[in-house]
């Protein structure tokens, strides 16, 4: 069943886990602030009511989310210990609940290898990417939203839930972070709203500002540094690349690459932006940003990806300069042949 309203999803939802015991909440690999606050901010909710709940991330979580309290409860698929090739899922889960994740496949290794555990239990995905697949018993899809975080707020104002400081915290940081601090398109009076909402209820808006915009390492300056002297351009077009080798020469974290996706989707005259990652396997993680017009979502798919009509991502095998030469292709095209191009 799909439904593209919270309201309406809220009492199918709610009759789908009120026989259920324990929980399994998964989000998409490289998670963001969108990611990692849906995973807490109906996490624990549902512990609030009762019910044992697993949070679980594919991969680890961006420096930024990590002073969010509870953040530490999330485990993460990639650090099983080094004698396991997966991490055991627990048995006693009786339901899995997919956030923020657009296609079941973005759950990269838990998808790849736990198969049978995810077709032996029901399955509810509540999201708010237009190209999500709804492979799930019970769909919640609202594109109209900005951010997972504020599709979760209504879905929990529909339940009449008692909203903490923590998960208030906690779906703020999603608000925030998916319109870039209420800068992007996707900036509604439906998401200023909920924002307002969320800080009366006692969300810690300063943690938020220091943790996502004042605290940036100075190692994830110096890739950036390094990035833009990378910086090309062609018309309406900007791209560049961070590959491994830059990575390690300044001691970046891995999730150091979002701040020069964000900062040359910033610069003016352009109509997108492509940020082209070189990953430890080999692979390429494109990050794609446009103006109203341009939907990248649409590029992104081609290549076995997705996003949002102005943000999306995709991988590509690589080497990065095939991949580069591959993508940009098509997003040329996407460009000239928007109408407004």
């Amino acid at each position: 069943m799909l439904y593209t309203n919270a309201e309406q999803a809220a009492p199918a939802i709610a009759a789908c886990v009120k026989n259920k015991r324990h929980i399994l909440l998964i989000t998409h690999v490289n998670p963001d602030g969108d990611a990692v606050g849906s995973l807490l901010g109906l996490g624990l909710y549902w512990e609030q009511c009762g019910y044992e709940v697993t949070m679980l991330a594919p991969t680890p979580l961006p420096i930024f989310t990590q002073r969010l309290r509870s953040a530490d409860r999330i485990k993460v698929y990639s650090q099983a210990p080094v004698y396991s090739n997966t991490l055991t899922l627990p048995e006693t889960v009786d339901l899995v609940v997919l956030v923020d994740t657009g296609d079941v496949q973005r759950i990269a290794r838990i998808y790849q290898e736990q198969q049978a555990y995810l077709a032996a239990r029901p399955l509810i995905i509540i999201d708010h990417h237009a190209t999500n697949s709804g492979e799930g018993l019970i769909n919640l899809v609202d594109p109209s939203r900005s951010s997972n975080c504020e599709l979760l707020y209504e879905l929990l104002k529909a339940w009449a839930a008692q909203i903490t400081p923590e998960i208030a915290t906690a779906l703020l940081m999603g608000i925030t972070t998916d319109t870039q601090s209420f800068k992007t398109s996707n900036t509604t009076p439906s998401a200023l709203r909920a924002a307002a909402d969320l800080v009366e209820a006692g969300a810690d808006r300063a943690l938020i500002m220091r943790d996502v915009y004042s605290n940036i390492p100075f190692e994830t300056a110096k890739l950036l540094s390094l990035a833009l002297s990378e910086l090309k351009r062609e018309g309406a077009i900007a791209w560049t690349h961070v590959t491994q080798v830059m990575q390690r020469s300044v001691g970046a974290s891995d999730d150091a690459a979002a701040e020069v996706t964000d900062y040359i989707a910033n610069l003016g005259g352009l109509k997108a932006t492509a940020l082209f990652k070189e990953r430890r396997d080999g692979s390429v993680k494109v990050s794609l940003r446009s103006v109203p017009g341009i939907d990248v979502a649409a590029v992104a798919q081609r290549f076995g990806g997705g996003g949002h009509r102005q943000a999306a991502g995709a991988t590509l095998q690589g080497p990065l300069v095939e991949a580069e030469q591959q993508l940009l292709a098509v997003l040329k095209a996407a460009v000239e042949e928007a109408p407004d191009a």
